[in-house]
């Protein structure tokens, strides 16, 4: 039976986004469908920018603050390591962002356990900060789509129970292959002439809402370009080469993608799309 946790985003009316944790199991096709109400056309639009604000560039902050929502940070490099899951515990579980409810946390105390949990040999994204519990991004090897979405998990671990996997340059073919994004993001990565590689991607805002897509209103955005990798860094932008921050201007885009083993790591300054589009998060070649 799969582990899952999934990330929902919750907006209540008159409050600031909230990000709820929904621990869940599933069985082949379960899906989990945490909304049975969608605000009015126009506040879905609002709402659904903020959204992304909140996922991507609050990330560090809620980090820092006792909430895990990941590893990835919208509009600049996050700083990640690649670490392999090592415990005597069969299962190693998630830990409890701090709530209300849940002011102690998180920590190792037992009322801070999430049902979600990984197992020895499991490998995570985290920061390169030291803690003594990391905030952490994990999908499944077995990741696959429901609904156009598949799980990515984030949470907090012990760093006990974690160890540094050493990242070396990845030989050309480790980089081949379609990458997806957990939803609305994909990219494909081929071998080119001299030692490049060329890449490929498409991404939107808004096209798993039935109502933009009924409206004509989803957003799109392409990422494309042929460059040699360094390590395991590809930089795409003219003029571009990955070693600087991103900067303001979004007027070309730009990207670095970064492979962890198997993940890809994108951030990009967001000037690749239309409104709200970004190729930021973390990519896997999903299971056929």
């Amino acid at each position: 039976m799969a582990r899952m946790t999934e990330a929902v985003l919750q907006m209540a009316s008159g409050s600031t986004p909230v990000l709820t944790y929904l621990d869940v199991r599933s069985a082949p096709g379960f899906a989990c469908a945490p909304f049975s109400r969608r605000p009015e056309p126009f506040l879905r639009g609002v709402l659904a920018s903020a959204a992304l604000l909140v996922a991507f560039s609050a990330a560090p902050a809620f980090a820092q603050e006792g909430f895990c929502s990941g590893v990835i940070a919208f509009g600049e490099e996050s700083a990640v390591r690649l670490m392999r899951v090592e415990s005597t515990n069969p299962r190693v579980h998630f830990i409890e962002n701090r709530s209300k409810e849940k002011p102690g946390c998180p920590s190792e105390a037992e009322a801070c356990k999430r049902k979600g949990f990984v197992v020895p040999g499991d490998v995570v994204l985290a920061p390169v900060q030291p803690a003594p519990i990391l905030c952490t991004s994990y999908i499944a090897p077995g990741a696959k789509r429901v609904k156009g979405t598949f799980t990515e998990t984030a949470g907090y671990l012990p760093a006990s129970v974690l160890k540094d996997v050493p990242v070396s340059a990845p030989k050309p073919e480790d980089w081949v292959g379609k990458w997806s994004r957990s939803a609305e993001a994909e990219i494909t990565i081929s071998a080119a002439p001299g030692g490049k590689l060329k890449v490929a991607g498409e991404a939107t805002f808004g096209a798993l809402d039935p109502g933009r897509v009924r409206r004509g209103a989803v957003n799109i955005g392409e990422l494309e370009g042929e460059r040699a990798p360094k390590g395991n860094m590809l930089a795409l932008g003219e003029g571009y080469d990955g070693s600087k921050p991103f900067g303001d201007d979004r007027g070309e885009c730009r990207a670095k993608l970064r492979l962890f083993g198997r993940y890809l790591v994108v951030e990009d300054n967001g000037g690749c799309g239309g409104l709200n589009v970004s190729f930021a998060g973390i990519y896997v070649r999903l299971a056929q």
